[in-house]
């Protein structure tokens, strides 16, 4: 991508120089009515939403991980001696 002399407008070339490629750029295309540029971009853009999505998730997940290691060093002796049950039944197993 280089810096256009004018100013700020950019401009960028994509050359695809692989068969296989080109072949499938134009597959779409003429599959969707498309000009190969229109397949192109809706097909880069469609994988970029998918692949931000999927890196939410991720960073979601280790965020999750995050909070499950800290609660688990927080038990590290097992689950407290004290039973939920304790809390929620009297001594004749009657709820409080």
């Amino acid at each position: 991508m280089g810096r256009h002399p004018e100013g700020d407008r950019t401009e960028s070339r994509i050359v695809i120089t692989d068969e296989a490629t080109c072949r499938l750029a134009n597959d779409l295309a003429r599959l969707t009515g498309e000009t190969v540029n229109e397949a192109l971009t809706l097909a880069l853009r469609e994988r970029l939403v998918r692949e931000r999505r999927k890196r939410g998730v991720e960073e979601r997940l280790k965020k999750m991980r995050a909070i499950s290691k800290r609660c688990a060093r927080s038990l590290r002796d097992g689950p407290s001696a004290v039973e939920h049950g304790d809390f929620l039944y009297d001594e004749h197993g009657l709820p409080k």
